[in-house]
């Protein structure tokens, strides 16, 4: 359901508790807000990700950390988590574990949550979610001195992006 609607349904639960006494359509109301939040935390969080990736591109010598960033993904995965949406919790987790990686270099920290990463996103079936995780758990493979598992996870991290549609096959 994209945004519009989950807003335009909130307007109409709200019209349902105004003028029709519905008070339990506030409680439905709040969580279709809630999604609508945890989506466009996690849109504005890659956005300034994507901001950081840009510095890096263009060779700063300084690179600055925006501090947004790592709350807005965290209170994506809060509300994707009380709303039960299992495959924004690991959405939204990678871009966590994919912050401290990039941003942060500190792959200790990283890799426990994109593992969590892509537990729930083997769950539901998210191709792309996991393709990403495996990704970046092949480059801290690389990093850590183990090529042929980092090569795994790679090559498996190709085969699921060409299964989901994400990359040429």
């Amino acid at each position: 359901m994209s945004a519009e609607d989950r807003i335009e349904r909130a307007r109409l639960l709200y019209e349902r508790a105004v003028y029709g006494g519905d008070a339990d359509a506030l409680e439905t109301a709040d969580r279709e807000l809630d999604a609508v939040e945890a989506d466009l935390a996690l849109a504005r969080g890659r956005v300034i990700h994507t901001r950081f990736l840009a510095q890096l591109d263009e060779k700063q010598e300084r690179l600055t950390e925006d501090p947004r960033e790592l709350a807005l993904f965290e209170r994506a995965t809060k509300l994707y988590r009380e709303l039960g949406d299992v495959r924004g919790e690991g959405e939204s987790l990678f871009w966590i574990g994919c912050f401290h990686q990039v941003v942060r270099q500190d792959d200790d920290t990283a890799v426990p949550i994109l593992e969590q990463s892509y537990e729930l996103g083997s769950q539901v079936g998210d191709k792309r979610t996991m393709s990403e995780v495996l990704r970046h758990l092949g480059i801290a493979e690389h990093r850590a001195g183990r090529r042929d598992t980092a090569r795994q996870r790679l090559e498996e991290s190709v085969r699921l992006r060409r299964k989901s549609g994400s990359c040429p096959a």
